[in-house]
């Protein structure tokens, strides 16, 4: 296959107006037009979104591609559109709300991208909406590049046990690699980017170079999925985070280091966390949280961990005793 391009940046949009701008202000500054390539999936969004992405796409004619789905299918099915269609050596992601220092990516991929691995990972800040993420991009700066940014080098399995891969965005992948293992997003709406991850990175003959530069600005914002309020919502979001652990058992099955095994484990664990707040929202009975409470038991995803505060006492307590939890129930807001 040709690939014109040293990077694919591949950005699903929904519903993105309000905070587009400043993703798309980062990603004019990352590179020139003949390395990056810049691919927007618009995922039927019904406010002005489309028409924003169509301005910045005739600015920059040659590094950039439109799909404009007819259908909401999802921010999974929108990366596989993009990966579809990527043209560069290596392929990134990006959500509309990100942020990234200037040069960023030319920096990453200039200065730690090698023939030698596979996957090159970095760092992220993380902040609420309500901090000026612009002034913090001006403060910001490229790092000089010495050998102590590069924190760790090795096999993809050996990362897996070290690192968390539970997000996209702060990884590049190697095109070949994403074709030859045919790695693409599960239908999930939820710990997708983590099963994505496992599978280009659990190969044997993956390689993963980690380094020390945090130039991605993750932006907790108060409306994202994990913060939905709507009862069937989050009904369908418990459905889907057992589907993700089911895969990851799967995953499991398939090992035969025991080490890797714990660590698919307690990554199931750290899943189920979730589960409680959400039971909390949405009018699942009792003898269903049973017997979510038994399928993880029998997945070893279950006593979760926890960091013994208040609130993971709490959501232990009401997870094992389900009686109590739906007493509480009308009192949560």
């Amino acid at each position: 296959m040709n690939y014109p391009f040293k990077l694919s940046v591949i950005l699903p949009c929904y519903n993105a107006e309000n905070y587009l701008d400043l993703s798309l202000r980062c990603l004019e500054r990352q590179w020139n037009d003949e390395s990056l390539e810049i691919i927007f999936v618009n995922d039927c969004s019904t406010d002005n979104t489309l028409s924003r992405l169509q301005e910045f796409c005739q600015n920059h004619p040659q590094n950039t591609q439109l799909i404009n789905k007819t259908k909401n299918e999802g921010v999974n099915n929108a990366r596989n559109d993009g990966l579809a269609v990527s043209r560069g050596q290596w392929i990134t992601f990006l959500d509309p709300d990100d942020a990234l220092v200037d040069g960023a990516y030319k920096d990453l991929f200039e200065n730690y991208v090698s023939n030698d691995i596979q996957v090159l990972s970095f760092e992220t800040n993380i902040h609420s909406e309500q901090e000026d993420i612009d002034q913090l991009l001006k403060s910001a700066s490229i790092l000089p590049k010495t050998p102590s940014r590069v924190e760790w080098e090795g096999a993809g399995k050996e990362f897996f046990k070290r690192y968390l891969t539970n997000v996209c965005w702060i990884f590049f992948y190697n095109h070949k690699l994403i074709n030859r293992l045919q790695v693409k997003f599960r239908d999930l709406t939820y710990l997708e980017d983590a099963l994505f991850n496992m599978d280009a990175i659990l190969d044997d003959e993956v390689m993963v170079r980690r380094v020390g530069c945090k130039y991605h600005y993750w932006i907790h914002r108060s409306n994202s999925l994990s913060n939905i309020q709507s009862p069937i919502r989050n009904l369908g979001l418990v459905d889907n985070i057992m589907k993700a652990l089911g895969y990851m058992q799967e995953i499991k099955i398939r090992m035969t280091d025991s080490e890797l095994r714990e660590r698919v484990s307690w990554k199931q664990r750290d899943s189920s966390r979730g589960i409680v707040p959400i039971f909390l929202r949405c009018g699942i009975n009792c003898r269903e949280i049973k017997r979510i409470r038994k399928q993880l038991k029998n997945w070893n995803a279950y006593p979760y961990n926890w960091n013994k505060g208040r609130l993971d006492v709490l959501f232990d307590i009401l997870f094992r005793f389900p009686r109590i939890l739906s007493a509480m129930r009308p009192f949560i807001s």
